[in-house]
């Protein structure tokens, strides 16, 4: 009987395997390399420099403006800049998420046939993206029900792990990076490369 579910579960890892081998996008043409290449670029900075950065998380979810509108007594204001403040929190997270997404395509179609990366620092990426993901949808039903200022722990947690996946996934986007400003050439004019 275990010898039976061992089968079966190695089967089902062997289809999984076939079907993730066929629905994956293949490597695409040089253009569309670069342009993956410059689109994981973009969203590796936007979010290393602005979307991850102290001074924007603690701008959103501080609660300085909460207290300083609630010392003026208007019911009504508290709860406008409360409204407010969570569509800002979720356009945040749902930032990053989209964020993480160009990355995590960036990684599964192009980033493994050019960077040397072993399988468990594949895996770990995988994992990475796939955790993070889960986790801003987490996050998006945690600041919906009980709001941006309550989330602040959750938002450092998620913060710290959108950081590290940065570092693990900058590097190989570092490399190609480099690897693409070594293959320019210079414009053909005339019979002589132009200086």
């Amino acid at each position: 009987m275990t010898i039976l579910i061992l089968f079966s579960l190695l089967g089902i890892a062997f289809l999984v395997f076939l079907f993730a081998l066929v629905v994956l996008p293949s490597p695409s043409n040089p253009e569309g390399s670069a342009k993956s290449l410059i689109s994981a670029h973009h969203a590796l900075s936007v979010l290393q420099h602005s979307l991850l950065s102290e001074r924007l998380t603690n701008q959103i979810f501080s609660d300085e403006d909460l207290k300083y509108v609630s010392s003026i007594g208007s019911p009504e204001v508290v709860e406008l800049l409360l409204a407010e403040r969570r569509r800002l929190a979720l356009l945040w997270v749902a930032q990053v998420r989209s964020q993480i997404r160009n990355l995590m395509r960036f990684q599964r179609t192009q980033s493994g046939f050019y960077a040397n990366l072993s399988v468990s620092a594949e895996l770990s990426l995988v994992n990475g993206f796939w955790s993070l993901l889960l986790f801003c949808r987490a996050l998006e039903f945690f600041i919906v029900l009980r709001g941006p200022y309550r989330a602040r722990s959750a938002v450092r947690r998620t913060v710290s792990a959108a950081a590290h996946l940065c570092d693990l996934t900058g590097g190989p986007i570092a490399f190609l990076s480099s690897m693409a400003a070594d293959l320019t050439v210079a414009p053909y004019r005339g019979g002589k490369a132009a200086k």
